[in-house]
């Protein structure tokens, strides 16, 4: 009769190993289980459930492939899934010069008139969510004189709207000087949008001989993200 438990005892061993662990609840965490005393065939006749070792902090990872076989089994021990792809590229931060217009050549302003500067590179795209800015800087050479004048200015425009100006200066006479044009701004459109812009000077001298010229218009796109 002895000898009939012994081999009883031996050959469910693993299940009521088993049992212990899924009646101990929290008390797992002070089983240490001997390598190879829980293996894959011990799970594959489900002496094992995932559902007794999850209840033990355990998840199905660790119990993939007879992985238990030749473990050391410890509470909370994890596997480290493998590494995801990597994502699309950030857009850059901070501002830059999305385009720059510069004027052709240098271009006569009369008096009593709005004479247009031509410039080159003049056209750009506005993303839906940027914020761009206009800034730039003219060279002109002052008349000698300027009589009757009530205003001079360069207006910068963006499709058909005037957007932002600079002043030219009267004096020093007879002089070249290069003077800043005041920044400009464009709000975020919603949508992406092409813009051109233009450049004209408007004289308001009244006498032959009062007349500016332009020598060189430098205008940049700042853009904002």
């Amino acid at each position: 009769m002895p000898g009939r438990i012994l081999f009883h005892l031996r050959s469910n061993l693993v299940a009521y190993l088993a049992l212990f662990v899924a009646l101990g609840g929290s008390s797992y965490a002070a089983v240490r289980l001997t390598p190879g005393s829980v293996n894959s065939r011990a799970l594959a006749k489900a002496a094992v459930t995932h559902k007794k070792l999850a209840a033990n902090s355990v998840t199905s990872a660790n119990v993939l492939g007879g992985s238990l076989g030749r473990a050391d089994f410890k509470p909370g021990t994890l596997m480290k899934g493998d590494k995801g792809d990597a994502g699309p590229a950030g857009r850059a931060g901070g501002a830059y010069v999305g385009a720059r217009a510069r004027s052709t050549g240098s271009v006569v302003a009369p008096h009593g008139a709005t004479t247009s500067v031509p410039l080159a590179s003049n056209g750009w795209t506005q993303a839906a969510d940027e914020l761009d800015l206009i800034a730039g800087t003219m060279t002109v050479k002052t008349p000698p004189t300027c009589t009757g004048s009530f205003g001079n200015s360069l207006v910068v425009t963006v499709d058909g709207k005037a957007t932002t100006f600079g002043v030219p200066p009267q004096t020093p006479p007879s002089s070249s000087i290069t003077v800043p044009v005041l920044v400009g701004t464009l709000t975020e459109p919603g949508a992406s949008t092409q813009h051109q812009m233009t450049a004209a000077l408007g004289n308001s001298c009244t006498k032959d001989g009062e007349d500016f010229t332009v020598d060189d218009l430098k205008l940049d796109i700042l853009k904002f993200n």
